[in-house]
């Protein structure tokens, strides 16, 4: 069976202008105004490498065109994070209509609709299915609510916030939250601390689970490398590239245990110990696999 990729939509010539402007702007302010200081530890936040604004992840349609956008990342000495400030005042309207737009959905991220969010439903049915009514779950950055809603179906309370999507959280919703799903996200957010903030206020202040994915680039690249790594990619959004060592000085910096189970499945937790944290994951993730072995389907790993 042979399957067809849609075309890219080609980028207008007045979005080539805006972001051609945008980048100069960013260059004259950071003459003025070097960042220096790390986003996540306030440690040296040091050039590290420049990528165009067109690399994304896994390109469907061959290697885009270079549009002679830089976008500088930076990275700290201190905790290893890696970031750019070429988002940084980035308005909404920017976001859906450089970023989040037609060919986002097309051709950068495909499986946004329906593959990923069936997916992530699954992984996180695999880890809350025991006890299920004791839960109250959040799908942070949801998108369009799929994976809440394919929970809900399950028979889950589970609610969906997303800033560029839908929302169905309630003033009888809202810090009550004892699990967070957050898939896909953390990279996305220009600033890692307002970004978790953020999450944290529609939670319970009480005990919570917080389940993230996010790549981490240890041992994915070197000096040498640079980032010359698949999901260092600016087109799909992914301004915010972690190392284990910095997802967990972030979570410190809220009171938050950070527990990094692979290299693309991280929880945040409070009044979880270490084992309760580890046993949590580990049984998830053998009734995940063990669902699969029985009815094979698409199914993300937790």
């Amino acid at each position: 069976m042979t399957t067809i990729t849609p075309p890219a939509v080609t980028m207008s010539d007045t979005d080539r202008a805006e972001l051609a402007k945008h980048s100069k702007l960013r260059m004259e302010f950071d003459l003025a105004r070097p960042i220096t200081h790390c986003k996540v530890c306030g440690g040296c936040f040091t050039l590290f490498d420049v990528l165009d604004f067109n690399k994304r992840c896994t390109p469907s349609t061959g290697m885009p065109p270079v549009l002679g956008v830089p976008v500088y990342y930076r990275r700290c000495e201190d905790c290893g994070f890696i970031g750019t400030d070429f988002f940084d005042n980035f308005s909404k309207t920017q976001w859906t209509g450089l970023v989040y737009n037609d060919d986002y959905y097309l051709t950068v991220d495909p499986e946004y609709r329906e593959i990923r969010p069936k997916a992530n439903a699954a992984v996180i049915d695999a880890l809350l299915c025991v006890g299920k009514h004791d839960w109250w779950g959040l799908d942070y950055g949801g998108g369009n609510g799929s994976t809440a809603q394919r929970l809900r179906d399950m028979g889950y309370r589970y609610d969906c916030h997303d800033p560029f999507g839908s929302s169905t959280v309630t003033g009888k919703s809202r810090r009550q939250f004892n699990f967070c799903s957050v898939f896909e996200v953390a990279e996305h957010t220009p600033d890692p601390k307002i970004f978790l903030a953020d999450l944290l206020s529609w939670c319970s202040p009480d005990r919570l689970a917080i389940l993230i994915g996010t790549h981490v680039h240890d041992n994915a690249m070197s000096d040498a490398t640079k980032l010359n790594w698949w999901y260092a990619a600016p087109r799909n959004g992914h301004v915010s590239l972690y190392s284990r060592q910095s997802l967990k000085v972030l979570a410190g910096q809220f009171g938050l245990d950070c527990l990094s189970f692979t290299e693309q499945t991280h929880l945040l937790t409070r009044g979880y110990s270490h084992s309760e944290a580890w046993r949590f994951l580990v049984r998830g993730k053998l009734r995940g696999r063990l669902r699969r072995l029985l009815s094979p389907q698409p199914c993300m790993s937790v």
